[in-house]
C-alpha cells in the first residue's frame, strides 16, 4: 500500500533516508498462471488506496512488483509537480477518464488542456513544464501495460540517477541523435576544453591526452557503478535493520521473523557470487535476529557473514568487528567460554594496528566485556578504563564507541562491587541514550536496568523499584512478553520488591522469570540458574522450605555448568546454604558455605573483604550459632571484624 502517508523520511548521519512504515496489506486471491496472483474483485475494491493503485491492482488481475513501480510513479509525479494527485480523482473532477489515463494524457500534452474537467489543478499543468527526460520516466513508470513499466523500484531509481547525471535514459529509445545529445550535455565543458587542446597541441600529444581522458572517464564510470552497488546494498541493509523491535515497534514478531527468514534464504541463494555484499547483508540479518533475542539463529548468520567476508577479501578490521559482534552475541546466548575465544581471535586480527585505531579500540572494548564474564574482571577493568580514556580523547563523550565502552565497564564495576564508580557512568550513559534514541529503545532501557542493579546492590530497594516498574509495560509492548530484555527486567523488579519484605507481591515476578529463563535458554544457562536461586530465596522467606530447597538445589547443581570459572557461581551455593540452615541441615550447609568461601576469597577481583565474601561470613555465623559451635562463631566473626577494619582504614 505504497503512498506518501506510508513513507517516512528522516535524516541519518545528515543524509535524508526513506523508511517504509507500513509493510503493506494482504488480500485473498487465486493463482494466476500468467502473472502471479489474482485478487477477487470484491476484495480488490476494498484493499489499498485507489489513488496509488496500478490498473491491474484496481482490477482483478495478477499483481507483482511492477504494481509498486506504478505507486512510486504517482508519488514521484506529486513530488515533481508539487501538487496533490487527489485533485484529479474521478470523484474530484467528475471525469469518466481513469486516473492513470488522465496522468498519462497530461504527461504527453505540450499544450494547455482544453477540457477543464480533466485538468482541475496545478498537477496537470505542471506536468507539461517538466523536462522531457522526467516526463519519459513518469510515462514509463505509469504505463497502462505493466510490461512497459520498469521491472522494479531499483530500475526506476537507476533511471532517475541517470537523469541526474545526464546519462541516456532507459525510458527513451537510444537513437544516435539522442545518445549524442546526452553525451554533449553531460560533457559540455570537457568537450570544449578538449577542442581547445586539439587546436593548440600537435596530433601526437592530443591523442595521448585523449587516451588519458578516456581512462579517466572509465574510472569515473566504474566509480559511479561501484557507488551505485553500495547504495543498493545500503538500502537493503536499512530495510532489514527495520526489523529491530526498536524501529518496528508495532509490528507482529511473527511477521518480523517471516521477513528475516525470507531475506536470509535469498541472501544465501542469490548473493553467492557477490561475497562482499552478502557479508554485509548477513551481518545485518544477524544483528536483527539478535535484537529479537534469537541468539542461536543470529550466530549462524554471523558465521555466514564471516565466511563471505573472508571469500571477498574484506579488510581485516571489518572482519574483526563482525567477529567481535558474534562474540558478544555468544555472550548474550550465555556461552562465555566460546565468546572469549572468539573475542580473543578478533583482537588478534587487529592487534597490529595502531593502539588508537578506531576498529582496534572497538574490538578491544568487546573483549574486555567478555573477559569480565570469563573470570578475569580486574584484567577487564584495566583494559576498559584504558580504552574508554582513548575513545573519549579521540571521538568525544557522545560517540557510540564511548557509550558502548561505558556500558561494558559499568557491568564489570557492578560485578566487582565498584558501585560508586558505576553509578555516575550509568547516569551519563542514560542521559545520552535518551537523547539519541528516546525512552523506548533497548539501549535506554538497559541503562535504566543497570542503574537499578546498582541501587539493589547498594540496598536502595525502593529506588530500584521506582526505576524498573514504569519500564515493564513499555518493554512488554515494544519487545514482547518473552524477550530476554523482558525477562531481565521482571527478575530485577521482583528482587526490588522482595527486598522490601513484600514476598507475595514479588512471587509472580520470580516465578515468571524462572519459567521464562528456562524456556528461552534451558536449565544450565546462567539466567535460568539465577532465576531458580532467586525463587528459592523467596520461598524460603515465605516459609515453604521444601520448595525452596528443591529450587535451590537445582541452582547450585547447575551453577558450575552455567558459570564455569566465574566466581559468580559461588553465589548460588551460598544462597542454597541459607535454605539448608533454616532446615537445620547443618552439615550440608557447611559444605556449601566452605565451597563458596574458597571461591570468593581466591577469585580475581574478589578476595576476603569483597561484599560477596562477607555475605558468606554472615551466613557462616548464622550457621554455627544455630549449630551451637561457639568456636566457629568466633572464628567467622573475627573475619567479619577484619573486613570492617580494612574498610575503615581505606577511608571514604
Amino acid at each position: 500500500d505504497l503512498k506518501p502517508a506510508n513513507v517516512l523520511v528522516r535524516r541519518v548521519d545528515g543524509t535524508p533516508m526513506p523508511k517504509i512504515i507500513d509493510f503493506g496489506i494482504a488480500i485473498g486471491g487465486t493463482a494466476d498462471a500468467g502473472s502471479g496472483v489474482a485478487a477477487s474483485a470484491a476484495v480488490a475494491e476494498r484493499a489499498g488506496t485507489s489513488l496509488y493503485m496500478s490498473p491491474e491492482q484496481a482490477q482483478p488481475h495478477g499483481i507483482d512488483t511492477r504494481s509498486d513501480v506504478y505507486s512510486l510513479g504517482v508519488m514521484l509525479y506529486e513530488v515533481l509537480t508539487d501538487a496533490d494527485a487527489a485533485a484529479i480523482t474521478p470523484i474530484a473532477h467528475h471525469s469518466t477518464r481513469r486516473l492513470h489515463e488522465t496522468l498519462l494524457a497530461a504527461i504527453d500534452s505540450d499544450t494547455e488542456v482544453a477540457d477543464a474537467a480533466i485538468a482541475p489543478g496545478a498537477l496537470l499543468a505542471s506536468a507539461r513544464h517538466l523536462p522531457g527526460g522526467l516526463r519519459a520516466i513518469l510515462r514509463k513508470a505509469l504505463a497502462t501495460d505493466r510490461a512497459d513499466r520498469y521491472d522494479s523500484a531499483a530500475a526506476l531509481a537507476d533511471d532517475l540517477e541517470r537523469f541526474r547525471e545526464r546519462r541516456p535514459l532507459k525510458a527513451i529509445e537510444p537513437t544516435r541523435w539522442y545518445l549524442a545529445r546526452t553525451f554533449v550535455a553531460r560533457h559540455r565543458l570537457g568537450l570544449a576544453v578538449s577542442m581547445l587542446i586539439a587546436v593548440s597541441l600537435v596530433a601526437g600529444i592530443a591523442l595521448a591526452l585523449d587516451g588519458l581522458a578516456r581512462a579517466r572517464r572509465s574510472a569515473v564510470i566504474a566509480g559511479i557503478e561501484a557507488a551505485k552497488a553500495d547504495r543498493v546494498a545500503e538500502f537493503t541493509r536499512g530495510m532489514l535493520a527495520g526489523i529491530d523491535p526498536n524501529r518496528a515497534k508495532g509490528m507482529d514478531r511473527s511477521l518480523m521473523h517471516l521477513v528475516l527468514d525470507s531475506a536470509a534464504e535469498r541472501a544465501g541463494r542469490e548473493l553467492a557470487d557477490q561475497p562482499a555484499v552478502r557479508a554485509s547483508i548477513e551481518r545485518t540479518i544477524a544483528d536483527s535476529y539478535s535484537s529479537l533475542g534469537d541468539y542461536a539463529i543470529a550466530q549462524r548468520h554471523y558465521e555466514a557473514s564471516l565466511g563471505a567476508g573472508k571469500d571477498a577479501g574484506l579488510p581485516v578490521a571489518e572482519i574483526a568487528r563482525t567477529r567481535a559482534r558474534a562474540a558478544t552475541n555468544l555472550l548474550n546466548y550465555e556461552q562465555a567460554a566460546n565468546a572469549l575465544a572468539l573475542a580473543q581471535q578478533a583482537f588478534a586480527d587487529v592487534a597490529a594496528l595502531p593502539t588508537d585505531d578506531r576498529d582496534r579500540l572497538s574490538v578491544e572494548s568487546s573483549l574486555g566485556a567478555i573477559e569480565s564474564m570469563s573470570g578475569k574482571p580486574e584484567e577487564a577493568r584495566v583494559r576498559l578504563h584504558r580504552v574508554l580514556a582513548a575513545q573519549r580523547r579521540l571521538f568525544g563523550d557522545d560517540s557510540e564507541d564511548v557509550l558502548v565502552t561505558i556500558d561494558n565497564l559499568t557491568s564489570v564495576d557492578i560485578d566487582t562491587a565498584h558501585l560508586d564508580e558505576a553509578r555516575p557512568l550509568l547516569e551519563e550513559l542514560l542521559a545520552q541514550r535518551r537523547k539519541q534514541y528516546g525512552a523506548e529503545n533497548s539501549k535506554t532501557i538497559d541503562a535504566i536496568n543497570g542503574l537499578a542493579i546498582v541501587a539493589l546492590e547498594q540496598k536502595r530497594y525502593a529506588d530500584a523499584e521506582q526505576l524498573l516498574a514504569p519500564q515493564l509495560p513499555v518493554v512488554e509492548r515494544v519487545f514482547g512478553k518473552e524477550h530476554p530484555l523482558t525477562m531481565r527486567l521482571v527478575s530485577n523488579l521482583g528482587g526490588a520488591i522482595r527486598q522490601q519484605n513484600r514476598n507475595e507481591d514479588a512471587r509472580p515476578y520470580y516465578e515468571r522469570a524462572a519459567a521464562l529463563a528456562n524456556k528461552l535458554y534451558g536449565p544450565t544457562n546462567p539466567s535460568a540458574v539465577v532465576a531458580e536461586s532467586n525463587l528459592s530465596l523467596l520461598l524460603r522467606d515465605a516459609g515453604d522450605l521444601a520448595a525452596a530447597e528443591a529450587h535451590g538445589r537445582i541452582a547450585a547443581g547447575n551453577a558450575g555448568a552455567a558459570f564455569g570459572d566465574n566466581a559468580m557461581r559461588a553465589i548460588m551455593h551460598r544462597e542454597f546454604a541459607t535454605v539448608l540452615v533454616r532446615e537445620r541441615k547443618f552439615e550440608e550447609a557447611e559444605k556449601e558455605l566452605l565451597f563458596a568461601w574458597d571461591v570468593f576469597s581466591h577469585a580475581e577481583g574478589f578476595g576476603p573483604q569483597h561484599p560477596r565474601s562477607q555475605d558468606v561470613v554472615d551466613t557462616c555465623v548464622e550457621l554455627y550459632s544455630a549449630w551451637n559451635k561457639p568456636d566457629q562463631v568466633a572464628l567467622w566473626r573475627a573475619r567479619k571484624a577484619a573486613a570492617s577494619a580494612t574498610a575503615a582504614a581505606a577511608g571514604p
